[in-house]
């Protein structure tokens, strides 16, 4: 009797200090390491950023960040002899990420605005651009009073969020249009063309790129929307203040602002739009996967689909077994503990919420958005651990009960009565269904690019913004989640018709 008080109490003690940990990992401030005096704060300094918004921030065809803010910003660090560590995140997710302590600087196109000013110091402009409306050819829609009673797709977040939302009148008033907001410009772009949409409102430059890269649509720039750009820094952290724009000023003197400015906004590109009418649909093909290699993209998605669904599936196995055991337990001795008690709290929790809102908050609360693949593995083992252990239960509840009552009456006891006896005899019914949580942890990955992980769905979203098309990087995907389901589908079956080969 002692010896299983004294199990439980080991057990209840290991839960508590688990609890323990992840709670000061939230509690904390996450901003600690930055703030503690002005020569410590200025070592190592995380730059959020959304890398879907050529030509201000995107990725070349080898996966790294560039982009003129990309570009801008390295720049200032080096003259100012900063270090900077960069944080792809979707784009609504940055100043609450900058509110919580975990990127010092945003550098993502942003405009000042007051509601913004409340939260963040501002840094002098290094831009000014202006708002334009996108809409099909044909269509009579040219300033914002057009825009009255339609359907209109913008950016969540941006400036012309803000300005067809009416939260923002300083350059004009939209009235009662329907917004439709997207996580990313080329899906808002993509939304006009399937006609879902009657127009897109957007930065100048960049309707003036979608336009030359995408035949059938026009845009006009609205007159009197011009906008100044900004890096978002800190709120109160003067000392970063002061040094960004102290270098901004030194690379406008020594020419380095002028030599990005022409890189990114010479308007010498391409026109694709009439390169792919020549060169037909192969033509297309090799421009949207062959060229800047970005083929790349797909295969760095499908490697970090994989191997997060491989250590997920792992972490919820022994987080399910675990907890499967623990309530199995409680069960046969009739009597509820604490520790069951919160075994069964668990499951209902994480089987009642989407696995999204768990990853967001295990990334930006817990993990403080660092460590993006460590906390989309915890994530997901702890989603996949909930489901786990109902499987695991359900296969041990399947055994016949003789089998641990000859167990028993050999002598065995209860913990050898299980390990020998009953889970090799619950494997058969486990795995697989063990191998369809994988399968469907692959699908399930689609959602990391929620936290900024390129995954494979991540992966035809950057395509989608650097070629401006989205129809075929889409299904491209689609056709590679296919393929690996398939495969894995085909083994699963193989290995369950194996092992009923061996009743």
């Amino acid at each position: 009797m002692r010896l299983i008080i004294k199990k439980k109490r080991g057990i209840l003690f290991l839960l508590l200090t688990a609890l323990t940990i992840a709670g000061s990992a939230v509690l904390l401030p996450a901003d600690g390491m930055f703030t503690l005096n002005a020569a410590e704060q200025t070592k190592e300094i995380v730059v959020g950023t959304n890398a879907e918004y050529s030509p201000f921030e995107y990725r070349d065809s080898d996966g790294e960040l560039t982009g003129f803010d990309y570009d801008l910003l390295e720049a200032i660090a080096e003259v100012q002899g900063i270090e900077l560590v960069w944080n792809d995140l979707p784009f609504d997710s940055l100043m609450g990420s900058m509110e919580a302590g975990d990127i010092q600087i945003i550098a993502a196109a942003v405009g000042p605005t007051e509601e913004r000013e409340r939260s963040v110091n501002f840094s002098d402009v290094y831009y000014t651009g202006s708002q334009s409306i996108i809409c099909n050819e044909g269509a009579d829609i040219t300033e914002f009073a057009d825009l009255t009673g339609k359907t209109v797709a913008v950016l969540e977040g941006s400036m012309s969020d803000l300005i067809v939302s009416g939260e923002n009148t300083d350059y004009g008033m939209v009235e009662d249009a329907d917004v439709k907001r997207f996580k990313t410009a080329s899906s808002a772009v993509m939304e006009l063309m399937n006609q879902g949409a009657d127009a897109v409102v957007i930065d100048t430059i960049m309707a003036e790129i979608y336009c030359d890269q995408t035949t059938g649509i026009i845009y006009t720039e609205v007159p009197g929307t011009e906008e100044d750009t900004v890096f978002c820094i800190q709120k109160g952290n003067t000392v970063l203040t002061e040094l960004i724009n102290e270098g901004l000023a030194k690379v406008r003197e020594n020419g380095t602002y002028d030599e990005l400015y022409e890189k990114y906004f010479s308007g010498e590109g391409e026109d694709t739009a009439a390169a792919d009418e020549e060169q037909g649909f192969l033509g297309k093909l090799k421009f949207i996967f062959l060229d800047e290699n970005r083929w790349q993209y797909y295969v760095s998605g499908v490697e970090i689909t994989i191997l997060i669904s491989i250590l997920s599936t792992l972490v919820g196995t022994l987080i399910g077994l675990f907890v499967a055991i623990v309530r199995l337990r409680a069960d046969r001795m009739k009597r509820k503990s604490i520790v069951a008690g919160i075994a069964a709290l668990y499951v209902d929790i994480i089987r009642g919420t989407p696995s999204v809102l768990q990853l967001m908050i295990i990334y930006f609360a817990v993990f403080h958005s660092r460590l993006g693949y460590l906390a989309a593995v915890v994530s997901f083992g702890i989603n996949s651990g909930a489901y786990v252990s109902e499987v695991i239960r359900g296969g041990i509840l399947a055994v016949d009960k003789g089998q641990t009552e000859a167990g028993r009456s050999l002598g065995m006891s209860y913990t050898d009565t299980m390990s020998f006896v009953i889970l090799p005899q619950a494997v058969k019914n486990i795995l697989p269904a063990l191998g369809n949580e994988f399968v469907q942890l692959i699908k399930e990955t689609s959602i990391l690019g929620y936290v900024g992980i390129l995954d494979l769905t991540k992966a035809a979203s950057y395509v989608s913004s650097r070629t401006y098309q989205m129809f075929i990087p889409l299904v491209a995907a689609g056709v590679i989640y296919y393929v690996i389901v398939k495969l894995l589908t085909i083994l699963l079956g193989k290995f369950e018709r194996r092992l009923r080969d061996s009743d």
